[in-house]
């Protein structure tokens, strides 16, 4: 149980900062974004670049069984919409990456127990930006 609750908050920790950087629209160094993805490849078994071949169907069938399920949904959702941030070369993939990761944020939003301020200001944003 000690380890599930630290998961979490490790989780939510994450998805706070990953936020803040996409509300302020600020460009990360290569520290950062080393970090944020040895981070995701620890609690989500996969790297960035293997997120970005997932789609987002597949992505909730795999964890909304899992108890910290729409955590993990949500942290692949802002990891997403960071990598289509950082992408510059391949619009198309910028595009998927942004749609999937809005996608899952609006599933996390229904389907979660928790209401979330950086949810929502993430969502407006992107529905702006459309």
């Amino acid at each position: 149980m000690i380890k599930q609750d630290y998961i979490i908050r490790m989780i939510q920790e994450i998805i706070s900062a990953i936020a803040e950087v996409l509300l302020k629209r600020k460009k990360l160094n290569i520290n950062d974004m080393n970090e944020y993805n040895n981070i995701a490849k620890q609690v989500l078994g996969m790297n960035f670049s293997e997120l970005s071949a997932t789609d987002s169907k597949e992505i909730i069938d795999t964890y909304s069984g899992n108890d910290e399920g729409t955590d993990k949904i949500e942290l692949i959702a802002v990891s997403m919409l960071l990598m289509s941030e950082e992408e510059n070369n391949d619009m198309l993939l910028k595009s998927r990456l942004k749609q999937s990761g809005a996608e899952l944020l609006k599933h996390v939003k229904q389907n979660s127990n928790n209401f979330s301020l950086q949810r929502e200001a993430l969502i407006k944003l992107i529905n702006i930006n459309n």
